[in-house]
């Protein structure tokens, strides 16, 4: 009856910190970590640059596809975007807690060709003139987009205003009249306005922010597109953290159950890992996504797999007669070598993914790393720290508590 009363105890006193530990610690650093977009919802998206007549697909093309392409994903307020090209002529898009995906992958591939014609339709200024564009409404209430140009842009500007005065300016985007103003002077400062019958301010920003990244310098073919919802991504996250709450805590008593006083402080070792683990992705800014959190489970089951090797060894070695303190060290002794066999095979597996893999795979290959290398720290170092504590305690000599 003692030894049960003890036992419920020790397993009482481990749920509450294990949730104590939950609540005050581990949530709160969670939810300062940054999701994918398979948690947090977002835009997934892959382009393939196919040449046009006069534009073929180069080296120099693909940087600047990933330039611009860079510009208008930062421009629509999210954090953590990901653009990168992929093999000769490919290009990666994933951005993570954009609000409005379907217009976020019809903006990023847009192409803005802003031309300023003679009356006879020569090319007098094109979108390469432009320094800034930037949306606004005129004295007339009409949402319009201000345009200046630079030095050269100016002197051309200056020059065709001189030459066409009085006469029509054409302007036209992506190869269609937009308008075609009269010039009522000379415009020396290459500065020019641009109504086009915008619907809606947000028309006429959408339109100047093409025009700032400037034109794609090929033809983007989509490839792929996906769209996964803040809402679906949120669920994710609520229903993963309740999991890892619910995983924890029967993991707790688990460890108390089997192994007593040692399987208490084996709790204790891996709130540490929990803490330590979290504590790692969040200094080095990790963006977590699906794979990412599978390779955290997977390490805690490591950590939790090296106490049971450890206590199990301990335990024969207790059983077949020896002291606490001698069947400790004995114990550790034996238990090491399996652990890190186990371990090395798992991170050098791990290593692999993280250079052969791309994208997702290098993440859960990431994090299954760094939680390896935690969990060794805490199952050899902490946990062995604590049993040597209970032995020269003097506690350990009560074996049904100790061993079980």
């Amino acid at each position: 009856m003692r030894q049960r009363s003890i036992i419920a105890l020790v397993a009482l006193v481990a749920v509450l910190i294990v949730a104590g530990g939950y609540f005050s610690v581990i949530n709160p650093i969670t939810s300062h970590l940054k999701y994918g977009l398979d948690l947090k919802g977002g835009v997934t998206a892959t382009y393939q640059a196919e040449p046009t007549p006069g534009a073929p697909v180069t080296s120099q093309a693909m940087t600047k596809v990933v330039q611009i392409l860079s510009y208008r994903v930062n421009k629509l307020g999210v954090s953590e975007p990901v653009i990168q090209q992929v093999g000769r002529n490919r290009v990666t898009v994933d951005v993570a807690g954009v609000k409005h995906p379907e217009q976020a992958l019809h903006y990023l591939h847009q192409t803005a060709l802003l031309q300023i014609k003679s009356p006879s339709g020569k090319v007098l200024l094109t979108g390469a003139d432009l320094s800034f564009a930037q949306a606004g409404i005129n004295a007339r209430s009409q949402y319009v987009v201000n345009l200046t140009f630079n030095s050269t842009g100016a002197a051309k500007f200056k020059a065709a205003t001189t030459k066409y005065l009085g006469k029509q300016l054409p302007i036209y985007l992506n190869g269609k009249l937009v308008e075609s103003p009269v010039v009522q002077s000379v415009i020396p400062n290459g500065k020019a306005e641009m109504t086009g019958g915008f619907a809606s301010l947000k028309q006429a920003q959408q339109t100047a922010l093409l025009l700032q990244s400037g034109a794609l310098p090929v033809k983007l073919k989509v490839l792929s597109e996906t769209t996964v919802s803040a809402t679906l991504g949120h669920q994710a996250i609520v229903a993963s953290k309740r999991a890892a709450a619910v995983a924890i805590v029967l993991i707790a008593l688990a460890m108390i159950f089997w192994y007593r006083l040692a399987g208490f402080f084996a709790d204790i070792a891996l709130g540490v890992y929990a803490f330590l683990l979290l504590g790692a992705l969040w200094a080095i800014h990790a963006v977590l996504t699906i794979p990412d959190i599978a390779g955290i489970i997977l390490s805690m089951g490591m950590a939790v797999d090296a106490n049971v090797i450890i206590f199990s060894r301990v335990r024969e070695e207790m059983v077949g007669g020896k002291k606490p303190r001698a069947a400790i060290e004995v114990g550790f002794r034996n238990a090491i070598r399996a652990i890190v066999d186990s371990n090395a095979t798992t991170v050098i597996a791990a290593i692999i993914l993280f250079f052969l893999g791309s994208g997702e795979v290098k993440g859960f290959a990431l994090t299954l790393m760094i939680g390896i290398v935690i969990s060794l720290v805490t199952a050899v170092v902490l946990t062995r720290q604590f049993m040597r504590m209970v032995a020269d305690a003097g506690w350990a000599k009560i074996r049904a508590v100790f061993v079980g």
